[in-house]
Order: structure tokens, then sequence, then C-alpha cells
């Protein structure tokens, strides 16, 4: 173990420690192996020196530390190509996603052999079919409107918007509104002390908790605690809502990351937003037209199709244009309802990066199945999402790696713990 300046470390070496930009945000973790990639990004970022341990066997790649039976690991990448079906395989970027995955698949087969991988999408198929034709298209305001009125949205959520909006506002003012809510001033300074910060001393006052991170992660809880308390009372047998709920927080913690490997300077919170309120218009149709969507679930596993085409199909719209139309309702900025909006097709808004990271974050931790939100086969990864923000299939595992690391902080702060 030695440090070693990044101007002489090569290809294969292993890192022994994480190693972060100075922002603390992590750009390959303890672990993986050096390669040209990693060095160029090391240099991009300004790393000076980093901590190496040793050298890697030939063709060892990180998180290959396990090695599954042949029976599973076949009926693992059965089953993954399945839900990948849609994807161009041979795009470099697209098949180590698809590697990844399904590794991930053949151990979680090899840790619960007796469980059936299917059988978290099956739960509709007992019902009888009630896939419903094409209906005049659906209003989401009326939508929205309805839900809100079901549900209440806290008077410290507003507040909070609204000093974060107003230029005069002081952090000691915005501070003070938080710190009339109990469960908000804990759950703000419970995620700055997180794995999601970092930061090597411990916080212990709002005000400093806002100095050191912005407004903007405000902005971040604040939303997040505020969506969950809205749908609370969504039934289990349409959707599970840990589930829903981890997938939407792993997808807020991927983007967030994924901003972080874009030269480009960017506000990584927005992302994390983003991200984390992407499907949110799902559980408005779900909420409002439960029958109707109960025949979704079970039309698209028998057509074989994405669950946002059969919504557009069936409601005339899909739920990410109605997560944008509450977006703009909560008085979120612009560029977050664009990047709800267009989650799926990047190419249809200008602020093209941008969309493309929540489009990136949403198709790999729905590759990886870090919880469910209802889409079963993997969305497509289109080559000018890659290509534009000009990654390749190097950062998918430090990626992957840090997204399991900070899940369950996030997780838990943001939701709480389950029943």
């Amino acid at each position: 173990m030695a440090h070693i300046s990044t101007s002489k470390i090569v290809p294969g070496m292993i890192i022994s420690r994480d190693v972060k930009d100075q922002q603390g945000r992590l750009l390959a973790p303890s672990g993986q192996e050096i390669t040209t990639k990693l060095i160029r990004i090391f240099k991009i970022w300004g790393i000076g020196e980093i901590q190496i341990n040793n050298v890697a066997e030939p063709g060892k790649e990180a998180g290959d530390d396990f090695s599954p039976p042949g029976d599973i690991l076949k009926k693992s990448e059965e089953l993954t190509r399945y839900r990948f079906q849609y994807n161009d395989l041979n795009d470099p970027f697209v098949f180590e996603l698809f590697r990844i995955s399904s590794l991930r698949k053949a151990h979680q087969l090899w840790k619960k052999p007796e469980s059936n991988p299917l059988d978290s999408y099956r739960e509709f198929e007992q019902a009888p079919l009630q896939v419903r034709t094409r209906s005049k298209r659906i209003n989401p305001e009326h939508l929205i409107q309805k839900t809100l009125h079901l549900g209440t949205i806290p008077d410290i959520y507003y507040k909070t918007i609204a000093a974060i909006n107003n230029p005069e506002a002081s952090l000691n003012d915005i501070a003070g509104i938080v710190s009339k809510d109990v469960t908000l001033s804990a759950k703000v300074l419970q995620l700055v002390n997180s794995s999601f910060y970092s930061l090597k001393q411990k916080v212990d006052t709002l005000t400093w908790a806002l100095a050191l991170v912005g407004t903007n992660q405000l902005m971040t809880i604040v939303s997040g605690v505020s969506a969950v308390s809205l749908f609370k009372n969504i039934p289990s047998q349409l959707l599970n809502m840990v589930s829903f709920w981890e997938h939407s927080i792993a997808c807020g913690t991927a983007a967030r990351l994924l901003s972080s490997y874009y030269p480009r300077q960017m506000d990584a919170e927005r992302f994390f937003v983003a991200g984390l309120l992407h499907d949110i218009g799902r559980l408005i149709l779900i909420q409002n037209l439960p029958k109707e969507y109960l025949g979704l679930f079970q039309q698209v596993r028998k057509e074989e199709i994405f669950l946002f085409t059969a919504e557009t199909n069936t409601f005339g719209l899909d739920h990410s244009q109605i997560g944008a139309h509450l977006a703009n309702q909560w008085n979120l900025p612009e560029s977050l309802g664009k990047m709800i909006k267009h989650h799926h097709f990047p190419g249809l808004d200008g602020s093209l990066a941008e969309t493309s990271i929540v489009n990136l974050a949403d198709v790999i931790v729905n590759a990886l199945e870090i919880g469910n939100s209802g889409e079963y086969f993997v969305p497509i990864i289109e080559p000018h999402v890659r290509q534009g923000l000009k990654l390749d299939k190097e950062i998918l595992q430090p990626l992957i790696n840090e997204v399991d690391n900070q899940l369950e902080d996030i997780f838990e702060i943001i939701y709480g713990i389950p029943d």
C-alpha cells in the first residue's frame, strides 16, 4: 500500500482508498482497478495523488469477485437478456451495463435459489385482465388537483420554497423557517452528515448545514419528504411503495453522481431532485385511475411493451408529462420540470445534456433492478445520449458501487425505515 502521484500510476493498479474530488464526490471507490479512462478522469478533476494497493489479476474487473455456478449464470443471463431486448448489446456501454446486471442477478439467484425472479411482476397477473382501450385524453391538472385534495402538502414546504426563491432571504431566515419543523430539521442534518456528502466534520446547526451544501439541497429534502407523505395511501396490491421510492432515490443518487462525471460544471443537487421525482406522475395515475392502471400492468407483460408506451396509448400522455405538471404546481424550477418531462426521450428537450443524465440514471437503475417503479423492460439507451455526455463503459462499475454505498443512508432519511 502506497501513495503514488497520478502522473506515475498505470492501468492494472488497484485503488486502496476512495478517490474523491475537492467537493467530496466519489471518482473511484476502493478496490477499483486503474484504467486509462480513470487516469484521465483523475487529471480532469485535479487529483494529484492516490493510494494504491496492488496490481489486479489480468482480466479481472471490479465487482467480479463472485463466481456463480454455470447454471445460475446461464439463467441470470437469459432473464437479463429478456429485459434488455430493446437495447443494442453491440454497443460497448450497453453491453457493460448488461454484463454487470446479469452478474448482479446471478448473485441474487445464488443467495436465494428458491426465489422466483419474476414473482414481483406476477402479482398483477392474478386478477382478470382489465386492459382498457384508448380513452379520451386525460386532464393532468384535474388529476393533480384531486391528488392534492386527497393528501396534504405541509405548509412548511411552501414557506421553505418561497424563502429559497426570495433573493432577499438570508440563510438565517431560511434556517429559521425550517427549524420550526422538527422532522424536517432532523432530516436536513442527517443528510448533511451522511455518506451523501462524506464531510470530515460533524455539522450540528441548520445555518452551518445550509452554508455548506446550499439551499438547493434543502429543496431536495423538502421535495422528497413532501412527495413521500403525499402518496402514503396507495394500495400495496397496485404498487409496493417501499420499492417505488427505493427506485426513485437510487435514480436521484445515480443522476447526481453522473453529473459529477460530466466535465461541465453543473448543480448536482437539481439532478437528485429530478431523479427522485422522475416517476411521480405514475403515482398520480395509479391513485386516480387504479383499475385502469392495473390493466396496464397486465398489458405490458402480455404484449412485451414499455409501461410508459401503454400509458400514452391508453391515456393520451404518460407519467413523465404529468410529473412535469406537478413540478410546475409546486413551483419547482423550470429546468427540473423539463428533466422530469423528457426523462424517457431527452432528444425532445433543448437541454440535452441535463435530460440525458436523468434518462441514463433511470436506465441504469432499471437495469440493475434497484427497487421497482412498475417498468419491467430496460428502457433504451439511445446512442446520442451516451455520445452527448462523452461517457464510456468504465464509469459504470464505480458509479454503481457508489449508488449502493449511499442508497441505504439516503433512503432512510427521505423515506424512513420500512415497517
